[in-house]
């Protein structure tokens, strides 16, 4: 039996909270015939750890190419059903993740987008100042719509989008989301958010996890730049602040004065991450990392 929709997650070297991502899923408003999961898994390893509880309709395909964009590409080539489910590895799909996305496809046209809803949490009780700063700048779902793309953290359309379109592009490590879902925006493609579509994501915790998607986002940057998809900035852009940045820290509601300072402080540091990072990519012929 074919299954409506499959399920794509990348993972890498993220053996132990995929298994709460695939425990949601076992736990679908829909039956296990009706869609299946791709793992894929993007460890240079096809080994898979001996813990791994699998749901029946889940299966996992070794990727080995670097990045996870590769990762989905290739489990884009195996998946059997029309509607296509992205979320990642630390993601924990609502149980009426699938039920809600299909009856909101159900209301586009093949070649259309879902933007599903993404809710930070975080790790205890109380708030760090790094995952409030990551609660300003992630995952903003709806913001994305509305300028045409959303996060591979929670896209569903079908088969016809990508057959518009065309794959993911493999050349960097982050922001491959905003480069196809432009391309699909360009190639006529609809993007509606739903809020029905909904899955939970960890805020990043410490400065670390933070610099390295700064890093990651200044190396898809640069490699726009060398393939002359997007022009070149200053390198003096990734190192002033931007108003509008600090205006959106400035007007947070739930922040209060104290965590207003601790989080621009944050996002100055990670501003010197870029800086940082552009100048060993462009001056020093560095190449983008994954981590």
């Amino acid at each position: 039996m074919i299954p409506e929709a499959t399920v794509i997650i990348p993972t890498y070297d993220e053996w132990q909270i995929l298994q709460e991502c695939l425990d949601c899923l076992a736990q679908q408003s829909i039956s296990f015939d009706r869609f299946e999961v791709i793992v894929a898994n993007n460890n240079a390893s096809p080994d898979v750890p001996a813990f791994l509880q699998l749901p029946p309709n889940a299966r996992v395909l070794h990727v080995p190419k670097p990045g996870s964009y590769a990762a989905r590409n290739a489990a884009l080539r195996e998946a059997r059903g029309d509607a296509l489910f992205f979320t990642d590895s630390d993601c924990l799909p609502d149980r009426l993740w699938i039920e809600n996305g299909l009856a909101a496809l159900a209301n586009l046209r093949p070649i259309d987008r879902i933007a599903g809803a993404v809710t930070l949490f975080a790790k205890a009780e109380t708030w760090t100042s790094h995952e409030l700063y990551d609660s300003i700048r992630s995952m903003k779902q709806s913001e994305y719509a509305l300028k045409g793309w959303c996060a591979t953290a929670n896209l569903v359309t079908r088969r016809a989008a990508f057959d518009l379109v065309g794959p993911f592009s493999e050349n960097a490590f982050s922001g491959g989301d905003s480069e196809w879902g432009l391309r699909a925006a360009e190639a006529g493609s609809r993007i509606v958010f739903s809020e029905l579509t909904t899955i939970r994501h960890p805020a990043r915790g410490d400065f670390a996890a933070l610099a390295k998607k700064a890093r990651r986002l200044v190396g898809n940057q640069h490699v726009s730049e060398v393939t002359g998809r997007k022009p070149k900035w200053p390198i003096g852009r990734y190192l002033l602040p931007k108003a509008r940045d600090l205006l959106k820290i400035g007007l947070a509601s739930h922040l209060s004065a104290t965590d207003k300072l601790r989080v621009a402080w944050i996002y100055y540091r990670l501003r010197l991450v870029s800086f940082s990072e552009v100048v060993r990519l462009r001056l020093l012929s560095g190449t983008p990392k994954r981590s």
